[in-house]
């Protein structure tokens, strides 16, 4: 039983580190380039497009709390944002406006991936 189950454990940690490296390069090449993935110096607050990631997903973890309530709002919002859904304050939106529709550049799946993916490192 023992000698079987190791080999469907080392499966499992190899699956899971090849999706996390697949979601990291989605949300590297996808999100990213808004997004600022790391701490903006005072120079690049000036010329951000959009939140920090960082901030955006501390902040939702916080309005939302369970990962699986997490995973589905990120992944619906990406794809379908839209005012009424906006959990971010009122500044925010004013400077940043409504983040583009996902939609045509990555697949539900991903969306679901990506979401994933920010939770697990923020």
């Amino acid at each position: 039983m023992f000698k079987r189950s190791v080999p469907l454990l080392v499966l499992a940690a190899v699956s899971t580190a090849f999706c996390a490296t697949d979601a990291e390069e989605l949300m590297q090449k996808r999100c990213a380039v808004c997004h600022m993935t790391s701490n903006p110096t005072a120079e690049k607050v000036k010329h951000m497009v959009a939140p920090p990631m960082w901030g955006v997903v501390r902040h939702l973890k916080r309005e939302i709390g369970s990962k699986d309530e997490f995973v589905a709002f990120v992944s619906d919002y990406i794809m379908n944002p839209s005012e009424g859904k906006i959990r971010f304050n009122r500044e925010a939106f004013e400077r940043f406006g409504l983040m583009p529709s996902m939609k045509g550049s990555i697949s539900e799946k991903e969306a679901k991936e990506i979401a994933e993916y920010l939770y697990s490192i923020y």
